[in-house]
């Protein structure tokens, strides 16, 4: 009877999100002894964006579950006030300390902070080290459904004022008929990134700023705009490696700021470094902050 009451709570419960998407209710899920787990709790350690399903939420509760019988089973025989459970205690507040120090001054950079100034004197003194494994091709793209409308635009497209503003054309909520599913702007893509794979032949043989002509697939019917091509061996556009950059640049920023905090914390305390027994020389360092 408990294990049928509650998947009928799960069930109500799911039913209730998926139709109604609002916020969930203080409803319990399960329980163990006096220890509850409510669907609220559910949705805020769960991603929700798209919804939950009823298997997660059964998953989570049997999880649950679980971890709350073994954490009363050991609290029962004491375990949690070992000697053992609070150094591992001691241990994880000390490393939980630090960390929020560590986002708080050395860690609160982006790549978004990094200037493309930046990013372009990187580029320009490693280009060495993004050398093209594959080939890859710069493209933008349109979907439609039917090959008329892909057609039309590929024609706007050249004949107009170009591609953008023929995206835009179609993007215009005065134009009720359009029949565009979907597009991509300024995008690279290896062979095996591109699908549908048919799309690859079509889009190394463009030349740079050359329209295709609409590619019939599965998934629709494909306009290409080519932005470059790239070849194994050469060195690619500063574009296809700006986030590899961006993240370098971010570590070197903080390995620099954390040397440079650690340095002044230095200064303000009394440090000593005993290495006697450590070496063969048996050297005692010992440095006084100022």
């Amino acid at each position: 009877m408990k294990h049928a009451a509650l998947a009928l709570i799960l069930l109500c419960s799911i039913t209730l999100v998926s139709c109604t998407r609002q916020q969930p209710q203080l409803q319990d899920v399960a329980k163990v002894d006096d220890q509850t787990l409510t669907l609220e709790t559910i949705y805020r350690q769960l991603d929700t964006t798209n919804g939950i399903s009823e298997m997660q939420v059964r998953m989570f509760a049997r999880q649950w579950v679980n971890s709350e019988l073994l954490f009363q089973e050991a609290k029962r025989l004491g375990l949690d006030n070992s000697d053992a459970v609070r150094k591992n205690l001691e241990d994880a507040r000390r490393q939980l300390t630090i960390n929020a120090l560590l986002e708080k001054e050395i860690f609160n950079d982006t790549p978004q902070s990094v200037s493309e100034e930046e990013v372009a004197i990187y580029f320009r003194n490693h280009q060495e080290e993004f050398v093209l494994r594959n080939d890859i091709v710069y493209i933008s793209l349109a979907v439609f459904s039917s090959r008329e409308p892909a057609a039309a635009f590929r024609e706007a497209a050249l004949e107009g004022d170009g591609w953008d503003a023929a995206v835009a054309a179609l993007q215009d909520p005065k134009n009720t008929s359009t029949s565009l599913i979907t597009k991509t702007d300024s995008v690279f893509y290896t062979q095996a990134t591109l699908f549908p794979s048919k799309l690859w032949k079509v889009a190394s043989a463009l030349g740079t700023n050359e329209v295709s002509f609409p590619v019939r697939t599965s998934a629709g019917y494909f306009v290409l705009l080519s932005l470059g091509s790239y070849s194994h061996g050469a060195v690619p556009p500063v574009e296809f490696v700006d986030g590899a950059i961006r993240g370098r640049l971010v570590m070197q920023k903080r390995q620099q700021r954390f040397a440079e905090y650690v340095d002044a914390l230095r200064k303000k305390h009394t440090v000593e470094i005993n290495l006697s027994g450590t070496s063969t020389d048996h050297d005692s360092l010992s440095q006084i902050g100022e």
